[in-house]
């Protein structure tokens, strides 16, 4: 799964960004986007973490300033998320988005 990361510097690198969420998150892949306000990028970082680990974490560090700026983190609500599931967590077995029903 992946989720987009605000609030960041515009000297950011991908390296950064990896080695600072490494502690929260297991980091596959960050690719940087520098289009349109080149001073505010924003970042797509992809992690092989649960959904609800990745939803606590990003909730915990959401507005936590970093080098003068809010952080934000947004969790793209289209992805598939089937094998992201902790088995062993009840909280977890099941996609959470299952429990709405709008019948």
């Amino acid at each position: 799964m992946y989720f987009i990361l605000g609030g960041l510097q515009a000297d950011t690198s991908t390296e950064m960004i990896a080695d600072g969420l490494r502690r929260y998150f297991t980091v596959t892949e960050v690719v940087i986007y520098r289009d349109g306000d080149a001073d505010h990028p924003l970042a797509k970082v992809a992690v092989s973490d649960s959904y609800m680990h990745v939803w606590e974490i990003a909730n915990r560090l959401r507005g936590v300033y970093h080098r003068g700026r809010a952080l934000t983190f947004h969790i793209p609500a289209h992805q598939h998320f089937d094998h992201l599931f902790d088995a062993d967590d009840p909280r977890a077995a099941h996609d959470p988005r299952e429990a709405l029903h709008l019948d």
